[in-house]
């Protein structure tokens, strides 16, 4: 059985499942095969049937899907349902009430494969990470069309120390999770007092600030004035938007080679660190607004009793020194794969 709680002073929300989740596929991609990774070409019967696999031929991109008896075999993309689902559609169980709420962990979870090699997320070419987020773009709409579904999370786990196969954890959610929600609602009361959007005013502020990273066209990246994490980064779209599910094909284009050039200036910088990516967005079945982004937590320390009991984080690396050595490695790292 597995619950949604709900912390009665907090309304912290918490998974809480009788099953053993410690080897579960959104941290190991064997999933209880000792010598094969699920995700590998070649083992697509180890998985769920594909609900989608991007297929490439002849300059044409192709959205395709398992049968049960027949699996897409030459995909560039593969998006599954997790084996070790965090939520499900079939959840059922009782409801309970305060102070001690909970009630059945409903929801879709799907593992997106972003890659058919094992590799580090930094050496993932930008035309890959495109048809990634062709793929993604593909999903979330669609369980945003589906019953009970209101908030869709996005979020990769790098872990360094393992053997690793590129893969994003997609999750719903019956409501907006804490955190997002509390953004929100910073973000709407900010736009109602002032007429303009907080993180529009912030990505100006920092296109000539110490921590400034990279601009494009559409999207800018930096360090952000107070971070949780050592070297936290953002990729912020430049214009105020809602919702990846809007960019247009030349936007994600541009937001893969973002991707592609900071995630290899982050390796650059600081080596296989493990880090987390996740997805920050407003919700497409709620009238209040989030400007979309994407934020990049470097895991290089343990938390301790300030952080988990207090929820004050304390960085021996300022923003300003962080982005002053990503800044210069992800430069390279553009100059590198664009070939000045």
């Amino acid at each position: 059985m597995v619950q949604l709680r709900k912390d009665s002073m907090l309304d912290r929300l918490v998974i809480v499942s009788d099953g053993d989740y410690s080897d579960s596929n959104a941290r190991d991609n064997r999933d209880g095969y000792e010598d094969r990774c699920i995700y590998c070409p070649g083992n697509e019967h180890l998985t769920k049937p594909a609900v989608l696999a991007l297929v490439q031929k002849e300059g044409m991109m192709r959205r395709l899907a398992d049968a049960e008896d027949n699996h897409i075999d030459d995909w560039c993309v593969r998006i599954v349902p997790s084996s070790k689902p965090l939520v499900s559609i079939s959840a059922n169980g009782t409801y309970s009430n305060k102070p001690f709420y909970s009630e059945p962990a409903y929801g879709y979870h799907y593992i997106l494969v972003a890659s058919r090699e094992h590799c580090k997320p930094s050496s993932i070419p930008a035309e890959q990470w495109s048809n990634v987020l062709v793929a993604l773009q593909d999903r979330v709409k669609w369980l945003y069309a589906q019953k009970g579904v209101s908030y869709v999370a996005i979020y990769m786990d790098y872990n360094a120390t393992k053997e690793w196969h590129p893969h994003i954890n997609i999750v719903t959610f019956p409501y907006m999770p804490p955190l997002i929600e509390q953004e929100v609602e910073y973000v709407n009361r900010y736009i109602n007092e002032s007429g303009s959007c907080p993180l529009c005013n912030i990505v100006s502020m920092e296109d000539k600030s110490p921590r400034h990273l990279i601009s494009m066209d559409n999207f800018a990246a930096f360090c952000p004035w107070a971070p949780t994490h050592p070297y936290e980064f953002w990729i912020v779209p430049k214009k105020h938007a809602i919702q990846l599910l809007r960019m247009t094909q030349k936007e994600m284009d541009e937001l893969a080679t973002m991707l592609r050039v900071m995630l290899g200036g982050l390796y650059n910088t600081l080596g296989d660190v493990r880090f987390s990516m996740i997805v920050h967005a407003s919700s497409e079945k709620s009238r209040k607004q989030l400007h979309w982004h994407i934020e990049v937590h470097p895991r290089l320390v343990d938390s301790n009793g300030l952080e988990d009991g207090f929820g004050v984080h304390f960085l021996g690396v300022s923003p300003e020194t962080a982005a002053s050595k990503l800044s210069s490695a992800s430069r390279r790292e553009l100059a590198r794969i664009v070939g000045v």
